[in-house]
């Protein structure tokens, strides 16, 4: 039978969460359509690559082509879903990135590419992602406005709606899309710079990133690099920093003024160590940035759907998700 999907799925230090990490394993051998299971471990040193290895092979029942890769350095979210990418099949039409905290709901992966096989300009489709108790909406995909506050989705949407990007704890990609671009995402990105720009370059090619009316997994979110690790606010803040540099936003002077004058006012006051975690990722990230722009790099953000009524909060705080990472 054709292989209709790879799916990759990024594992790193999952031992303080392997039930969930083996839950996530075992909804995606409870799909019915056929495909691939590209696994990469991102260097784990927690004994977790050994043990979901072992649960794999105990899993593969449904015969499904396994891959298994295992880094010997940590390549972050970017640079470890590349190397799933690049080791995936070429003839599949269709690229699933797939959370290792995610677990996915029965044959949502079938609906997903049965819309994509429909919709040729569709190039990048999520469905709607609920937390982890299964209660709440975590996304159905995320909206930015000019000042780059991603916003998620967190009502039930009834009919497939245009987003500005669809999260990375599972989408599904069309191969066409990334095969123009070389791979998903930048090798410098490690994480928090990921599926965004993704979306605005699948816009900016003239694809459409969709978000379905179908229930598509339960998301636990953050297992991986923790909440308000140090590692976490870093690369958050950097990500933002890049994202300002390389965008064509028209506020990107005050952006830049307002994230250095804002970070250490909010986030300051109860963790002046993360104050400074998050201000050298910002700086990182213009310094970045400004490398790639000088280089040619640059994203066209309004190609893309965008939230055009905000609040002056939100021109002066440029993402209040952010800040509350280190609140």
């Amino acid at each position: 039978m054709q292989i209709a999907v790879s799916v990759i799925w990024l594992n790193y230090n999952s031992a303080k969460f392997i039930n969930l990490a083996k839950e996530s394993l075992r909804s995606i051998y409870r799909q019915s359509i056929p495909l691939e299971l590209v696994l990469v471990d991102n260097a784990s040193a927690d004994g977790s690559f050994e043990e979901i290895t072992s649960y794999t092979s105990r899993l593969n029942e449904r015969d499904f082509k396994v891959k298994i890769i295992r880094l010997n350095k940590n390549l972050g979210y970017t640079g470890g879903n590349n190397i799933g990418y690049l080791t995936s099949n070429p003839k599949v039409k269709y690229v699933a990135f797939i959370n290792n905290d995610l677990i996915l709901y029965e044959d949502s992966l079938e609906r997903i590419i049965r819309y994509l096989d429909v919709h040729k300009d569709a190039g990048i489709v999520q469905g709607i992602i609920y937390d982890i108790s299964g209660k709440r909406i975590d996304n159905a995909g995320f909206m930015c406005t000019e000042t780059l506050l991603n916003i998620p989705i967190k009502s039930l949407i009834n009919k497939p709606v245009y987003i500005t990007y669809a999260s990375g704890a599972y989408m599904v990609v069309r191969r066409e899309l990334i095969s123009r671009l070389g791979v998903p995402f930048d090798w410098d990105g490690f994480m928090y710079f990921d599926d965004m720009p993704l979306g605005f370059k699948a816009w900016s090619m003239e694809f459409k990133v969709v978000s379905l009316p179908i229930e598509a997994g339960r998301h636990f979110g953050g297992a991986s690099g923790g909440f308000k690790s140090e590692k976490t606010v870093y690369y958050t803040y950097r990500g933002w920093g890049i994202m300002i540099e390389i965008s064509n936003t028209r506020f990107k002077k005050l952006l830049r003024k307002s994230f250095l004058k804002n970070i250490p006012i909010i986030s300051g006051f109860k963790n002046p160590r993360l104050t400074k975690v998050a201000l050298k990722g910002f700086m990182d990230g213009l310094y970045l940035g400004k490398k790639k722009r000088e280089s040619g790099y640059s994203l066209d953000i309004y190609s893309a759907p965008l939230v055009t009524k905000y609040s002056l909060l939100s021109l002066l705080l440029p993402n209040r998700l952010v800040f509350r990472l280190v609140s």
